[in-house]
């Protein structure tokens, strides 16, 4: 799940117990180069916490190296132009001014 922090950043979270390792993907990661790992938590949860600039964004956990899985309780999913699901996420331009500040 995605949600937005009292400090204008944005938090991901996604429960995989079973995982080894959890990555952010998206285009605002550059996709497969600049992964972002999240922080695994005692209870099964994983977890980041970034600043995302306003626009629409497409992003993905990718879990083990191996499993593209989309989030649906992010701004909903859709098809990438490889024939998987991604998420979306929109970040209104209020947001990112008030990060700039």
């Amino acid at each position: 799940m995605v949600s937005l922090t009292d400090d204008g950043k944005y938090e991901f979270r996604v429960y995989l117990p079973h995982a080894a390792r959890v990555e952010l993907v998206g285009d605002f990661t550059d996709w497969k180069r600049g992964r972002v790992p999240l922080r695994r938590e005692r209870d099964g949860w994983w977890r980041l916490t970034l600043p995302i600039s306003s626009g629409e964004h497409q992003f993905s956990y990718l879990v083990d190296d191996a499993l593209y899985l989309p989030d649906y309780a992010a701004h909903g999913v859709e098809l990438n132009n490889y024939g998987g699901w991604v998420s979306r996420l929109l970040v209104p331009e209020v947001r990112a001014r008030a990060m700039a500040a």
